[in-house]
């Protein structure tokens, strides 16, 4: 029987044999063309999601920053809430001062609280978005700064927080979290530990600073608090908002605080300075403020004018603070 003809045992067909062979390098290339394929596809869609990011959010290095008119306006945050998060949450106000002062703007997000007092005391931005106590800092180190604006969440301008710890934790005061496991977002934020250690000293109680764990942002407080992590910590009213009724109680509520605040670089032109304050003062009606303060913060009803002299208390509540610590490093000093 000739291979050319219907086949009932190959085994003796050469060309079959051939075929076969043939068909199974087939199969390896084939495999091998469509891994090439898939991994090329994946590179393409990782590189354009990376520009479709860049483009969509329009957050640019501080380094590229060149002082020209076609380079964007720089608003400086720090990492409060993860990149992604913040880049949507600010992309209103971004677009909103692009069409109202005339100048693209671009937004710039601090790795932490120093390198963000860093980038705005040494004029490395244009405009910064700042927590009360990074503002006083700031100002201590580097000197005066314009102030464009507070947000404002209530008639008084000044916004409040929690020490905080898990709901069966047995904790019902200050003087029971003495000695024990403590958490705060950073050593400069004024909710999560300014404040809070502030309270330990008005209570007579000794800050568990030997405890003391700095986990980065007010959620990640909630988070370690409610894991098991962390004992007990400090956050704004907003964060505690988000995660009170997953298993959080409050120990102590803190006095207020002044607003957060827009500060402009030194550097940046005075008319353009002006035009930019005009147009924060300027968010007003109920529709505006929602679209574009709100994603910032939830509770924002307006913008109004700022003033350094409102930052004073905070001023002397830092004072005690300090003096605090260095009763701390004394005292460790001493037993070493």
């Amino acid at each position: 029987m000739r291979c050319d003809d219907f086949i009932v045992d190959d085994r003796n067909c050469p060309k079959m044999r051939y075929n076969k062979t043939k068909g199974f390098f087939n199969k390896r290339r084939n495999l091998f063309l469509f891994m090439i394929v898939v991994v090329i596809g994946l590179m393409a869609i990782i590189s354009f999601n990376q520009s479709l990011y860049k483009h969509a959010f329009r957050i640019i290095k501080v380094e590229d920053k060149v002082k020209d008119t076609k380079q964007p306006i720089i608003l400086a945050v720090h990492s409060y809430n993860s990149p992604i998060e913040l880049a949507r949450n600010y992309q209103p106000l971004i677009d909103y001062l692009t069409e109202k002062v005339g100048r693209p703007f671009a937004l710039s997000i601090s790795k932490t609280y120093e390198e963000h007092i860093e980038q705005i005391g040494s004029d490395r931005v244009d405009l910064a978005y700042m927590g009360p106590a990074a503002y006083v800092i700031m100002v201590e180190r580097f000197g005066a700064k314009r102030l464009l604006s507070n947000i404002s969440t209530n008639e008084k301008h000044e916004f409040g927080g929690y020490i905080i710890t898990r709901s069966d934790n047995p904790a019902e005061c200050i003087a029971d979290l003495k000695d024990k496991s403590f958490a705060s977002s950073s050593l400069i934020s004024t909710m999560s530990y300014i404040i809070p250690r502030y309270m330990f000293i008005e209570a007579g109680v000794r800050f568990p600073k030997e405890h003391l764990k700095v986990v980065g942002s007010n959620s990640n407080v909630c988070l370690n608090i409610l894991s098991g992590n962390i004992n007990a910590g400090a956050v704004c009213e907003n964060t505690y908002a988000v995660y009170k009724d997953k298993g959080l109680k409050v120990i102590a509520v803190s006095p207020p605080s002044p607003e957060h605040l827009f500060v402009s670089a030194n550097s940046l032109d005075d008319e353009l300075n002006n035009r930019i304050q005009e147009a924060l003062l300027n968010i007003t009606k109920t529709e505006v403020v929602n679209k574009i303060l709100k994603p910032i913060h939830a509770k924002i009803i307006k913008m109004v004018s700022a003033n350094d002299i409102d930052y004073n208390s905070l001023r002397s509540i830092i004072v005690k603070v300090r003096a605090d610590e260095m009763n701390f490093k004394e005292e460790k000093e001493e037993m070493l």
